[in-house]
């Protein structure tokens, strides 16, 4: 397959060779720098060095050059970078704020330890720290640092970091004044499935809708062990700068219900109430044999969140996952397509072409069933489908003729969806192989590859009833 019948017009995917984790997201002066797990040799995983990309609007993506590159001494793993602008860690010059990357050096006997490195020039070039490492448990698990400002009990100021024992699954809290000496908190975990590492841990303040003081949100990625299979997670509760404390340790909430949205982080030197994530499109059970080339793996797009509180959503917190403002500005704001009926009974078809947004209003009336199909060929789509009667959302790739190229790939996805509205909100973006549906104003999310055929670009939206139709109102955008 080449990179001209698959590759995505509006995620971020690396020109050539492996990507997998986002690192180091951090915002500077209005650019938004991804740094990322990258493989400057190759199409599969290995010699981990760090890529950089920038964008303005977390949509149209500038590549750069190789920022930290893996030498014959470590491969570079995954980390953060935050903007220094007291210079607490000596880095910077006079009126300079250095970007200072935490990462997880691997040494060539497999030992993982917490090193830095800096940048002075808006993350263009960077200096190893020659004191490095400076955070080193003799562990060959202990990675995936992410460092942010938090106050402490007595409300000062000073870095945190998270990391994790993966195979122990144990989160590691320290803290630390200057970047380079840190002092240990505390712990949370061991929870959830044994036979999984805990990876990618990200802990941030995220705001109430009904403006309630904001809660701690960690976030944190799982993969199954010794057969992959991957997936993130959420969990709310508190924390005094010290200690986090899940409001239910037991609740894994999933941060997205795909197979295709792992590792995901926030943005470092965001507004506080602006925190946004990404996460890679992928899966590890098969990452790599996803046949596309010269280039392998991609980024989800961009999500704000929120909480609705539990008097919203029901059984607490709930987290809410919607576009960026800056993102929906860059997005087209004339729609190429729409539709509106008060009874559609059957199916209304569309030239979409393979990279555009749908957004759907489906008054449910008495239908048993709404959705559409994406990406549809003779013979193949991808299924979207809502069950009124179980509340069922589902994605199914099972039937494009490319999806074969591994044993798992051929599924479908759901997610039941909270409540009784007779009313369905869906915001579909389908971009090459990538698919991400967003329902009912971002409370749920699936997102999920699939390898179309270079003619399969028709949309098709449909509704089953026994009785009076659904009503639909829709408008497609094409996106460059």
């Amino acid at each position: 397959m080449t990179a001209e019948t698959s590759r995505p017009s509006f995620h971020f995917a690396p020109r050539r060779n492996w990507m997998n984790d986002p690192n180091g997201l951090v915002l500077l002066d209005g650019e938004y720098h991804l740094f990322f797990q990258y493989n400057p040799e190759g199409e599969d995983w290995g010699n981990m060095s760090w890529g950089h990309a920038t964008s303005t609007d977390l949509l149209s993506w500038s590549e750069h050059e190789v920022a930290l590159p893996y030498t014959e001494e470590e491969q570079v793993f995954s980390g953060s970078v935050v903007a220094d602008h007291g210079n607490t860690s000596g880095f910077g010059g006079p009126g300079a704020t250095p970007l200072v990357a935490i990462y997880t050096s691997v040494a060539t006997d497999a030992r993982q330890a917490q090193a830095l490195a800096y940048s002075l020039d808006r993350g263009m070039t960077w200096s190893r720290y020659e004191g490095n490492p400076v955070l080193d448990r003799a562990s060959t698990a202990f990675r995936d640092p992410k460092v942010f400002r938090a106050a402490d009990r007595d409300g000062r100021e000073r870095w945190v970091m998270v990391a994790v024992e993966a195979e122990d699954r144990l989160l590691l809290v320290y803290s630390s004044d200057d970047l380079r000496r840190w002092t240990f908190e505390s712990s949370f975990g061991p929870y959830g499935d044994e036979g999984v590492v805990w990876e990618c841990p990200d802990l941030f303040a995220v705001p109430v809708d009904d403006g309630s003081p904001s809660r701690w949100v960690l976030v944190l990625s799982t993969n199954a062990v010794p057969v992959p299979d991957s997936a993130s997670y959420s969990f709310v509760g508190r924390f005094d700068g010290h200690t986090f404390l899940a409001d239910d340790p037991e609740h894994w909430q999933p941060l997205d219900h795909g197979p295709d949205f792992y590792a995901a982080v926030s943005f470092d030197n965001t507004p506080a109430a602006q925190r946004v994530i990404l996460g890679w499109a992928d899966n590890w059970r098969y990452a790599a044999e996803v046949p596309t080339v010269p280039w392998r793996g991609m980024m989800s797009l961009p999500r704000q969140l929120e909480l609705e509180s539990p008097q919203v959503g029901g059984g607490g917190f709930r987290l809410v996952q919607r576009l960026p403002e800056v993102t929906e500005r860059a997005l087209p704001g004339e729609p190429d397509w729409s539709h509106r009926s008060d009874r559609l009974d059957g199916r209304l078809a569309f030239d979409a072409g393979q990279h555009y947004r749908c957004r759907m209003v489906w008054q449910l009336g008495d239908a048993t069933a709404v959705g559409a199909e994406l990406l549809a060929g003779p013979g193949e789509s991808v299924l979207l489908r809502f069950d009124v009667r179980t509340r069922e959302l589902s994605l199914d790739r099972s039937a494009p003729s490319r999806n074969g190229f591994h044993p798992s790939f051929r599924e479908s996805s759901t997610v039941t969806l909270a409540g009784s509205s007779s009313v369905l909100d869906l915001d579909v973006f389908v971009d090459g192989c990538l698919v991400e549906v967003f329902a009912d104003q971002g409370a749920a999310t699936i997102t999920m590859q699939s390898f179309p055929a270079p003619d399969a670009g028709t949309l098709v939206l449909f509704a089953e009833s026994t009785g009076a139709p659904a009503g639909v109102s829709a408008e497609c955008f094409r996106i460059p």
